[in-house]
């Protein structure tokens, strides 16, 4: 026997929910908020710190470009001393120099900073949002602070360069003293005293033979080769007092002939890099002079 089907559930007719008044207020309320918050991070806040950032980068520009002014005449008289050779300035216009380069080594490195946080406050504005280009001061600022910083390096190699080769012209001004005693020591005929002198004197010439070989020191290789004579010079005055003291006189003589050979030498390095100098500094510094005047210009215009 089949049962019977059950009867289909009664289907009653339900109006769609009608959403309140209130509710659409309250929608339209947010949506006004929300138009509004847009509207005043546009025109209020947006352009406020913009004009923040602006005078922030404006600062840290200002004083960019008076470091640059100062690093660029620092540098030029400092190479204008150095332009005959540090090799060879007394020891209190070296003094001077070394001063000056240190000082022109820190106001160029203080210059690139106030150049990166200037860079900073720029980046920071550029990547603000609901901008549809670039602010006007990061256009106008960003190829400024490019040549500045051209500049400033540039001026900073050439401070480190001299902060470097002074103290290697310094050191050779003791050793020739150094040298010019142990000449004394030689025609006194004192042996042990000049092997002693022409011991330790080598071992400081040495010291200087790898920082003048360094072309960031922009020591003219001409130097260098002197410097090399002179340690011939002390190596040749040492084997003559050795073999003096051990009564060697056949090989006393041939060591005070490569003595004179030496000193010859020597004489003729010194003389080839005084000459030499300012095609030297045509060739290597100048054109960096140039670059650190130029590029400061550039920023000016």
């Amino acid at each position: 026997m089949a049962l019977p089907r059950p009867a289909p559930g009664r289907r009653v007719f339900r109006p769609a929910r009608r959403t309140s008044w209130g509710t659409r207020i309250f929608v339209f309320f947010v949506l006004v908020l929300a138009v509004g918050s847009i509207g005043a991070f546009l025109e209020v806040f947006l352009p406020q710190q913009i004009a923040s950032l602006a005078k922030l980068e404006g600062s840290e520009l200002q004083l960019a470009r008076q470091q640059s002014g100062d690093v660029n005449t620092s540098v030029t008289t400092l190479w204008t001393d150095l332009s005959r050779g540090s090799i060879g300035l007394s020891d209190d216009q070296l003094a001077t120099d070394l001063a000056l380069a240190q000082r022109t080594e820190k106001s160029a490195s203080d210059g690139l900073s106030h150049i990166q946080a200037a860079q900073a406050y720029m980046a920071q504005a550029d990547g603000m949002p609901f901008q549809l280009h670039s602010p006007g001061f990061v256009t106008n600022d960003r190829p400024v602070l490019a040549h500045l910083q051209n500049s400033l390096n540039a001026a900073n190699r050439l401070a480190g360069a001299a902060a470097v080769q002074i103290p290697i012209a310094q050191s050779m001004n003791q050793q020739l003293r150094s040298l010019s005693d142990l000449n004394n020591s030689l025609k006194a005929r004192d042996w042990v005293g000049g092997a002693r002198t022409a011991a330790t004197l080598s071992a400081a010439v040495k010291l200087q033979q790898a920082p003048a070989a360094n072309p960031e020191t922009f020591l003219d290789p001409l130097w260098a080769h002197w410097i090399d004579a002179t340690l011939a010079v002390v190596t040749a005055a040492q084997q003559l007092c050795l073999a003096s003291a051990q009564n060697q006189a056949p090989l006393a003589q041939q060591d005070a002939a490569i003595l004179q050979t030496a000193r010859n030498q020597m004489a003729a390095a010194y003389g080839a890099a005084q000459t030499g100098a300012a095609a030297w500094q045509v060739k290597t510094v100048q054109p960096i002079l140039d670059k650190v005047a130029h590029e400061a210009a550039a920023a000016s215009s």
